[in-house]
């Protein structure tokens, strides 16, 4: 869950929590490669191409014995579709804010082995204001942003095929004032290359390369929200590179499924900050630099002992490092941090039993960990009023968990109910530093408990009608600290009640309405509990209608009634959702004429 909501929130990367664990302990992968930030490990959905996805694999609980790090309370998998035929699609929208968007993909089978993919896709938007009780200072956070990408898909022969593709985007933003800008550009190349082996084998390789430069500036703000100064600018340059391969099999009898692969991952990144005292003078000049590695070793099998009972056994050992962190501050100290390693061994054990035709008994165990990023490790920063320092003695979370559910389907209902709980040992939060007024460092406060129940139903009443419930309850906690003050208070970033309803209606013509309501519970947004983000309820409304074979009118209101809410950052920050945003647009799907 992203706290902020809305299509338009204007952040350069963004967290997603999953099973009452807070935010960034959730991986979110793009063809099976990560898309989180080198840095600070936020994800950047900008950079996501939505009109060439084919599918979207969600795996709710610990998933590192096969994903590795950051996959604590799930995992999401965007699958992009390969080209196979010629299509040309194109999207124009606009919405309140002055907001706009351009997309287009052409997909074009240059013969029957070879086919090629360009898309663009161009974002622009005045904003809102991100503050809730905005003075002076604030301007409405605007957004120009833009991707664009290839893809070649190629056969080398019946048995041999693979693909080349590269990304090129800038996410370029304003967080909410005139001094506080944010500017990525970010490129990226993946190749992959299967082959099948005999009649069920299936060797695969995949490597990567990302490169990013991010520019950032940060201005104080003095007063009642009256003035500003630039009191910050950075310069942060990252790389990420890395490689998997794997053999898989489907076989007949008890052992259905076997697989195994290795993969590894490297990231360097550094900064070069500039701070500024109110006078416009530098006050201080950092140098920051740090890499990770990490390695694993994974293996999974599915085994059938009876035409009832599914059990799929993985695991995985990891080996991750951080190195060569340094700071070094111009005619200041020079800082050079210890290494820290360490191998974790992650396993999963799930089953699926069919108590009877529509109905199955499911569960799982697992373990997982996160190791901390570069920017928890070495990044100290200011932001507004508060100071956040890094930890370079930050060592991985782990978790511990378990779940046991219940799935019923018939022709018109699918219902799941599913029981979890979780250990976190080492939980990384920021935390108040005694004695330094809004000042928060990144701690490993000690040991957090989180544990609920997510219940799901679809429901068709007719040809036309469906509604679709959700609700979601988390007790999440932390449990041990070595500040006992700690003790009892709510996991950062984790809703504990979260429910919708949507209501869909088809019509004859194949127009398509959706009505959605969402309530979100009070939660916080650091470890002390000190100040609430309040709940809230939004309801949501889409509409689409196809105009010819080739082209759909649709529109959207998010947050339809207007309602202002917010979450909390910490006691002094704070950041409004989505207003009321209204989006009209059109999509065409073109196929050359037979």
């Amino acid at each position: 869950m992203n706290l902020s909501g809305g299509a338009a929130t204007f952040t350069a990367g963004q967290r997603l929590s999953m099973r009452g664990l807070g935010g960034q302990r959730a991986l979110v992968l793009l063809d099976g490669i990560p898309i989180h930030d080198a840095y600070d490990g936020t994800i950047q959905w900008q950079k996501v191409p939505f009109d060439s996805l084919r599918q979207i694999e969600v795996v709710r609980g610990g998933a590192a014995s096969l994903f590795g790090n950051f996959a604590l309370g799930g995992t999401v998998n965007l699958l992009t579709h390969p080209v196979t035929r010629n299509e040309t699609s194109v999207d124009l929208q606009a919405a309140s804010s002055s907001t706009t968007r351009a997309a287009a993909t052409v997909d074009h089978t240059v013969s029957d082995r070879l086919g090629l993919r360009l898309s663009f896709d161009r974002f622009q938007s005045d904003g809102y204001e991100r503050v809730p009780d905005p003075g002076p200072v604030d301007i409405d956070g605007w957004n120009d942003s833009w991707n664009a990408a290839g893809r070649l898909d190629y056969e080398l022969s019946d048995a041999m095929h693979g693909f080349v593709q590269g990304n090129r985007a800038r996410i370029h933003l304003s967080e909410g004032t005139a001094l506080s800008v944010s500017k990525r550009d970010i490129f990226d190349a993946t190749a992959g290359l299967q082959r099948t082996l005999g009649s069920s084998g299936l060797l695969s390789t995949t490597a990567f390369y990302r490169t990013q430069d991010e520019d950032t500036s940060s201005g104080s703000i003095l007063g009642a929200r009256e003035s500003e100064f630039l009191s910050q600018a950075s310069t942060i340059p990252s790389d990420v590179m890395g490689a998997s391969a794997g053999w898989s099999a489907s076989r007949s009898g008890a052992i259905a499924f076997l697989s195994f692969g290795v993969d590894v991952q490297r990231l360097e990144t550094a900064e070069h900050r500039l701070q500024y005292n109110r006078n416009g003078s530098v006050q201080r000049e950092v140098n920051l630099a740090g890499s990770q590695q990490f390695a694993g070793l994974f293996g999974q099998l599915s085994w059938r002992p009876s035409d009832r009972l599914e059990i799929l056994a993985s695991a995985r050992i990891d080996s991750y490092k951080s190195y060569d962190g340094r700071e070094l501050i111009a005619r200041g100290a020079q800082t050079f941090y210890p290494e820290v390693s360490s191998t974790q061994f992650d396993p999963r054990v799930s089953f699926r039993y069919a108590l009877a035709k529509s109905t199955a008994l499911h569960g799982a165990a697992y373990r997982a960990f996160k190791a901390p990023t570069l920017r928890e490790l070495y990044r100290s920063n200011q932001m507004g009023t508060s100071v956040a320092l890094a930890n370079p003695f930050l060592e991985p979370e782990t978790l511990v968990g378990a779940e046991v559910g219940v799935d019923w389907s018939s022709a018109r209902i699918h219902a799941e109910v599913n029981v979890f709980r979780s250990e976190i040992e080492g939980l990384q939060s920021r935390a108040p530093v005694p004695g330094q007024p809004n000042t928060f460092q990144f701690l490993n406060l000690g040991k957090s408990r989180s544990q609920g129940i997510e219940a799901m139903a679809d429901v068709r009443f007719s040809p036309r009608w469906s509604v679709n419930l959700g609700y979601t309850y988390s007790d999440a906690v932390v449990v041990e600290d070595a500040n006992p003050a700690l003790e009892g208070k709510l996991i950062p970033e984790v809703v504990p009640r979260m429910g919708s309803i949507a209501l869909r209606y088809t019509g004859p013509d194949a127009t398509a309405l959706t009505a959605r309501y969402r309530l979100l519970s009070k939660s916080y947004g650091e470890a002390a509990n000190l100040t609430p983000s309040p709940g809230y309820r939004v309801l949501d409304i889409a509409v689409s209608r196809p105009i010819r074979s080739w082209l759909d009118a649709y529109a959207s209101l998010e947050n339809a009634f207007d309602k202002g809410y917010y979450y909390v950052l910490s006691p002094t920050m704070s950041r409004s959702g989505q207003p009321r945003t209204l989006t009209i647009g059109v999509r065409m799907n073109i196929l050359p004429s037979s």
